[in-house]
């Protein structure tokens, strides 16, 4: 994947904090497992310490609503999407088929 051939990168977020760092960070520990299941077809990329933006494909996206959304929903409030232009995101340090990821600068 390439910025170029990626029509539409998507971000969560709630509260405008990214899904992943809210969802982390106050995940109550009843939702722990149901959490751990609706994400396991996320791969979690191996970057070096750093603040990382991290934005679903279409396919991502796709999956994340059938799978970690529901989890979300019952614990984080005011979930909201965001479609992305892959031009304006910046240098990609990691992708795959369901995320793409950038460093913050």
């Amino acid at each position: 994947m390439e910025n170029n051939k990626i029509k539409s990168l998507y971000r969560y977020t709630s509260n405008n904090e990214g899904i992943w760092s809210a969802g982390k960070r106050l995940l109550p520990e009843d939702l722990i497992d149901e959490a751990n299941e609706n994400r396991k077809w996320l791969l979690k990329p191996q970057l070096p310490a750093g603040d990382y933006r991290f934005y679903l494909t279409e396919k991502g996206k796709e999956q994340y609503e059938k799978t970690l959304l529901k989890t979300h929903k019952k614990y984080l409030p005011k979930i909201k999407i965001e479609e992305i232009n892959p031009l304006t995101i910046g240098k990609i340090v990691y992708e795959d088929e369901w995320q793409v990821v950038v460093e913050n600068k």
